[in-house]
């Protein structure tokens, strides 16, 4: 008997020992687990801030371009002076804040195409590689990755414009005020809209409908696009200014 009970004694502390030995390593380990799962969210959830972060940034700029633009076109269609380096100035400033927001966009996976200006002319890539499921034709894609490309165009027909004018300081200003949608204004763009997810990886770029004389609506909603062939309205010609 007391042979027996020293063996019962010494199996349960080899058990004993066994099963603090188990926990002594499986314990860390399930901790260590757990805690690369919760940094792998919480890494998740900030690029997910950061990508946001990116593409409202995109839109805030673009659209800063773009409301300069419409302001310089209103004033020429208003007949008042406008001078040319205060316009280059503001250009320079809005142009720079668009390309850089535009750039940052290649770390989630996009690139904006500018062609007018190589090597930037770079073809937008999805991050996935693959075309978008809500953009079966790939017009929307390209649209978007000719953002840049498109405001520049802009941006040069209306300094031609503003060259053609010189400045006077006398020049009348018409009491009536311009509508912000008239029938001449900047080049054709693209807007990136979000789908009705929150989530930054479901944002689509969006190309809206474009007619001879009829805005289309862009960033934040507002107008950006004038001007298209009916016939081929991908390739919007934006219309030139013209005195009087």
């Amino acid at each position: 008997m007391t042979d027996t009970g020293a063996l019962y004694g010494l199996l349960g502390a080899v058990g004993g020992a066994t099963v603090a030995s188990l926990a002594a390593v499986y314990g860390p380990l399930r901790l260590h687990r757990r805690q690369a799962e919760q940094k792998a969210s919480e890494e998740q959830g900030r690029q997910s801030e950061i990508e946001t972060a990116r593409l409202l940034k995109m839109r805030t700029t673009g659209r800063a371009w773009i409301d300069a633009l419409e302001r310089f076109v209103q004033d020429l269609q208003a007949h008042r002076p406008v001078d040319i380096d205060r316009f280059d100035e503001i250009m320079v400033q809005v142009s720079r804040e668009a390309t850089e927001a535009g750039h940052a966009l290649a770390h989630s996976g996009l690139w904006l195409e500018s062609q007018d200006t190589p090597p930037h002319g770079i073809p937008l890539v999805p991050a996935s590689g693959g075309s978008r499921p809500d953009d079966a034709d790939g017009s929307a894609f390209t649209a978007l990755s000719q953002l840049l490309g498109r405001l520049r165009e802009a941006t040069r027909e209306v300094r031609a414009d503003v060259l053609q004018r010189p400045l006077q300081r006398e020049s009348p200003v018409r009491s009536e005020v311009l509508e912000s949608g008239a029938s001449q204004g900047c080049a054709g763009t693209a807007e990136f809209s979000p789908s009705r997810s929150d989530r930054p990886d479901q944002w689509r770029p969006y190309t809206p409908p474009v007619g001879p004389g009829r805005l289309c609506s862009g960033f934040m909603g507002r107008s950006q696009l004038v001007g298209a062939d009916e016939g081929n309205p991908r390739q919007p010609t934006p219309p030139r200014l013209h005195p009087g």
